[in-house]
């Protein structure tokens, strides 16, 4: 494993975005489909703004919420108000391939047990 220690959050993000965008493609060109699995933090939004400007084959981008917090849809506080914000406008990825954690559900752990539609 190779450690990379970097200046500032904005230089973290932006390499971070070159990694998986490199290995979008690789994995693309291998397998036809990609798997990218995303948790929060202003950190990562910050790199997915920095991705949508990366060339990745998109139409083959699954993206995989593994952390929410409870709350309403489009509440700041969530993860996925930020992922589908920074997603959607800065990649040419569309809502059908953002799967999120179905936290709101009534019976919350009931929800967070399932299986991503499928996917998993």
């Amino acid at each position: 494993m190779q450690v990379e220690v970097l200046l500032d959050a904005e230089t973290v993000a932006k390499r971070a975005a070159a990694i998986i965008a490199e290995y979008t493609r690789r994995v693309f060109r291998a397998c036809g489909c990609f798997i990218l699995a995303v948790s929060g933090g202003h950190t990562l939004w910050l790199m997915l703004r920095m991705l949508g400007e990366e060339e990745a084959p998109w139409g083959g981008v699954l993206v995989l919420q593994v952390d929410e917090r409870i709350a309403p849809p489009g509440d700041p506080d969530r993860n996925l108000t930020h992922l589908q914000e920074t997603l959607l406008e800065n990649a040419p990825i569309n809502s059908s391939q953002i799967h999120p954690m179905p936290v709101e559900m009534a019976d919350a752990q009931v929800g967070i047990a399932t299986d991503h539609g499928g996917l998993l």
